[in-house]
């Protein structure tokens, strides 16, 4: 996952007031990257997904996901909000981290494999206090370069 990582989709303070707020800043931040062609296409996606499951993770991730048509190439957000935000975790705790996922309509399910490497990444407690404690884009470059993604 590392040669998917883009500098234009990592913040580490975004101000979001709900989880709404943040699909709809974090959608935006996918389409000026130039990932999706049609941002209003991408976050109905990512909202039909969540009207399905929450994807509050736990630990205070959420990894809102989105497959369709309008994704160019495959690609994820890492964004760190100024305040925690409710999303429905299972933990049931607010959200301060989120890794959003975007993947083309293909045949080789490219965001099962995303979705299954940062399940199995975040499992592991060096990773994911890295990866919420990393203020550059540098340190997480280093944390996925360590977990050989």
């Amino acid at each position: 996952m590392i040669d998917m990582l883009d500098e234009r989709l990592i913040q580490f303070h975004l101000n979001a007031k709900d989880k709404k707020d943040a699909i709809y800043k974090i959608g935006e931040l996918m389409f000026q990257a130039g990932k999706v062609t049609n941002q209003e296409q991408y976050r109905k996606g990512l909202f039909e997904r969540e009207k399905e499951f929450a994807t509050g993770i736990g630990n205070g991730i959420a990894i809102p996901h989105c497959q369709s048509d309008c994704v160019k190439e495959a690609a994820f957000t890492l964004v760190k909000l100024d305040e925690p935000i409710e999303w429905g975790s299972l933990d049931d705790l607010p959200v301060n981290y989120i890794i959003m996922l975007a993947a083309p309509n293909s045949s080789d399910n490219v965001h099962l494999k995303m979705l299954s490497t940062l399940a199995m990444n975040l499992m592991d407690e060096d990773f994911r206090s890295g990866l919420i404690n990393a203020s550059s884009v540098e340190e997480i470059k280093k944390i996925f370069a360590m977990k050989g993604e």
